[in-house]
């Protein structure tokens, strides 16, 4: 699926104006089915929709990060993911509980960051598994910026990746930052690969919503190019998330268990 398109524009440069074409993000809406079951429409760029859809009901609660579906099938013409799954109790509470939230794109949560199935984490890094460093952190967030050519040919998306050291395992883009982090959260968890001991980045503000997505995925370090709200600070202080806001260049605000960067 396109994940661009050329428009024809006018470009004005001073008094300058000219016909160009321009190259703007795809935006697509894309139904999740559970169980054969519409759950939700998630406005999205088309790409990564299989990861997209399960790292979705990872980060919401409905399947743990070690608990693959049954099935995932991907209907491209009608922009569907089915998904068969074993559900937990209670799960259409969570669907008619679900809330708007600040992200790109309008996007959903059905998630209630006072859930008792939020768990936690407690790994300490061990050396060569994940961010142990500053230099450390300035290479991955320059590897990271790198690779976003989505965003270098439209300037409209989003990035998140996951490092196992200075190595990008996953990466992804979205016009929803809250899209791309599920993207690579997904994708982890259809390749069998555990969270406990790699670094999610993203390139956008890490709300509570962001953070509850760290949390629920077992993500012990989120390190963003953005800024933290003042909820995120808070549930990465109580959960034991290592959170780094405003990584830009040589600069960047260490918000909350600095012991797994500064030995």
């Amino acid at each position: 699926m396109l994940t661009s398109t050329e428009i024809l524009i006018l470009k004005v440069r001073d008094d300058s104006v000219e016909e160009v074409i321009d190259t703007v993000a795809a935006e697509r809406s894309v139904l999740l089915r559970l169980n054969g079951e519409p759950v939700v429409s998630l406005l999205c760029t088309p790409s990564d929709i299989d990861a997209l859809a399960v790292g979705f009901l990872v980060s919401e609660g409905f399947i743990s990060a070690d608990s693959l579906p049954r099935s995932v099938a991907v209907d491209e013409t009608a922009l569907e993911v089915a998904v068969e799954l074993e559900l937990p109790a209670g799960w259409r509470d969570m669907i008619e509980s679900g809330a708007i939230t600040p992200g790109c794109g309008r996007g959903v949560t059905f998630a209630n960051a006072a859930a008792p199935r939020l768990k936690a984490i407690a790994s300490r890094m061990t050396e060569g598994q994940a961010v142990g460093d500053l230099p450390a952190i300035r290479s991955v967030m320059e590897t990271f910026r790198s690779q976003s050519l989505l965003y270098a040919s439209t300037g409209g998306v989003h990035s998140a990746a996951i490092f196992e050291g200075k190595k990008a395992l996953f990466f992804a883009e979205d016009i929803g930052r809250h899209n791309a982090v599920d993207k690579v959260i997904g994708r982890a968890a259809l390749s069998g690969v555990p969270l406990g001991d790699k670094v999610l980045v993203s390139s956008g503000r890490v709300s509570g919503e962001i953070m509850t997505k760290v949390i629920r995925s077992g993500i012990p370090v989120i390190v963003s190019r953005g800024a933290p709200t003042c909820v995120s600070v808070s549930r990465a202080e109580d959960y034991g998330v290592t959170l780094v806001g405003f990584a830009r260049g040589s600069r960047m605000n260490i918000y909350s268990h600095p012991w797994r960067i500064i030995q």
